[in-house]
């Protein structure tokens, strides 16, 4: 059975309440969650096995999902090229005969 100080030290951040913990002996990579979607993008985004890893709530049980989001990482629209004609409008250069007279920078007091 774990201690309250063992809690403490597996949840040192209150606002991140789920903790997993994966990799090898020598390279165990530990992080903390605020919510269970930002667990679940992460686990998408790196493509990590429940079963690989070891994960923890502080209360013990899973949170319950307070929100919902707009998007999944996978819904994101593809940027647009930079590069298609279609889409680059040229300027047409004006010119303004006024401004194309010499003068004199400084004005005579």
């Amino acid at each position: 059975m774990k201690t309250s100080q063992d809690r403490v030290d597996l949840f040192p951040y209150e606002t991140f309440p789920i903790r997993i913990e994966f990799g090898e002996k020598k390279n165990i990579t530990i992080c903390h969650f605020q919510c269970q979607e930002h667990l679940d993008k992460y686990l998408e985004r790196y493509k990590l096995d429940k079963r690989t890893i070891k994960l923890d709530y502080r209360d013990g049980e899973p949170v319950v999902r307070s929100k919902k989001h707009k998007r999944s990482v996978e819904q994101k629209p593809e940027p647009k090229s930079k590069g298609s004609p279609g889409s680059i409008r040229k300027r047409k250069p004006r010119v303004d005969s006024t401004r194309n007279t010499t003068r004199n920078s400084k004005s005579k007091k």
